[in-house]
């Protein structure tokens, strides 16, 4: 029996295995299974049997040369205490890619979406869009582009409609915020907080908010900011688990993570929220690791809070002409480190520092 010819539930069936990477190929064969990988209930399921059945994998996604890639990592923790573990990384495949567009650097993601900004486009346009399922949207900003903007990604749980962050200036009460829902930008009627930033880290999403390590000029330490998409305001400064600044991380969509360097022992350190809400977070220390010499980490962290496990992805600075990761070292308690050499990766995995993975989880949301 031809496929053509099997019933509906079947052919869903059966599509639902199909790598991810081949959504584009599968999409193309005819205008049934087109519309079918289109309904909702379908990608929901495609996505539930490539990533949540994938045991112990971790899914990136990696943007080189205006295209998306699936980068997946495996942490095989056979037998911890006797050093029976490993760790592999393959490059799954390309996924629906910005083909044919200006420069585009992704400046924040949220829910399976990418906030990407075009540099040399003149009016500087935004575009959104969702690399598993998605035709990317551009957006045209409501003013001109300034080189001070900043830009984040996140979600009104209310109603679950996706919002732009755009702060124009040092200032947090200098800002404005574009609604999908309505395909337009509101700038805030009442001023919410006067606070003038000198420093605010590459953002990270979590649950619809987003999140900066961030220091303000009345501050005496770095502190943890959130700006709330759903009241859409800021919320008060968060604690760090240090005065200093750190990279932030998400876990498994459920906790923010902090690597932190001490200045009195020179030890890494990561920590996890126990706790984590737009006004209030409680932290608990994760792993530590002894400061190894030359060692350049990166943003990209793996970690299994299950397991107790942490990976971190790193550069040697003898070797950061080479511009990308060929080690990394995967930590567990009782002190437990082992390094582990990519040797020779294959070319789709090479790429400048800050843009080697983005921790993502594939979803079905549709930009209209």
């Amino acid at each position: 029996m031809m496929i053509s010819n099997l019933p509906d539930d079947l052919v869903e069936e059966i599509l639902s295995r199909v790598p991810l990477t081949s959504t584009r190929a599968m999409r193309s064969t005819c205008k049934k299974w087109n519309a079918l990988t289109k309904d909702q209930s379908f990608t929901d399921k495609h996505i539930r049997m490539n990533v949540v059945a994938v045991s112990g994998e971790r899914e990136f996604l990696m943007i080189k040369n205006y295209k998306a890639y699936l980068i997946g990592v495996n942490l095989h923790l056979h037998d911890i205490e006797n050093n029976n573990v490993d760790l592999s990384i393959k490059c799954k495949g390309k996924l629906i890619s910005l083909d044919n567009l200006d420069d585009v650097v992704t400046v924040s993601h949220c829910n399976g979406l990418l906030l990407c900004s075009s540099p040399r486009n003149m009016d500087r346009r935004l575009v959104i869009w969702n690399p598993y399922c998605g035709k990317p949207k551009w957006i045209k900003l409501r003013t001109n582009y300034t080189t001070v903007d900043r830009f984040a990604l996140g979600y009104d749980k209310s109603c679950g409609s996706h919002k732009i962050l755009r702060l124009l200036s040092s200032k947090l009460s200098d800002y404005e915020i574009y609604h999908l829902s309505s395909d337009s930008w509101m700038v805030p009627s009442v001023t919410l907080n006067e606070w003038d930033m000198v420093y605010m880290q590459s953002c990270v999403s979590l649950k619809g908010n987003t999140y900066w390590c961030a220091k303000d000029k009345t501050s005496l330490s770095y502190y943890l900011l959130c700006f709330d998409f759903t009241r859409e305001r800021f919320g008060p400064r968060l604690p760090l688990p240090f005065i200093r600044e750190g990279s932030l991380h998400v876990v498994s969509e459920e906790k923010l993570a902090m690597l932190l360097q001490r200045t009195d022992t020179f030890e890494y350190e990561i920590w996890v929220t126990d706790k984590m809400e737009p006004d209030a977070v409680l932290w608990s220390k994760f792993l530590k690791l002894d400061k190894r010499p030359h060692i350049y980490l990166t943003r990209d962290l793996l970690i299994d809070d299950e397991k107790k496990v942490a990976v971190l992805f790193y550069k040697d600075w003898k070797k950061m002409m080479k511009s990308y990761c060929s080690e990394a070292y995967i930590i567990g308690e009782k002190g437990y480190v082992r390094r582990v050499d990519f040797g020779e990766l294959p070319n789709s995995l090479h790429c400048p520092i800050g843009m080697l993975m983005i921790s993502y989880v594939p979803s079905s949301v549709q930009i209209n």
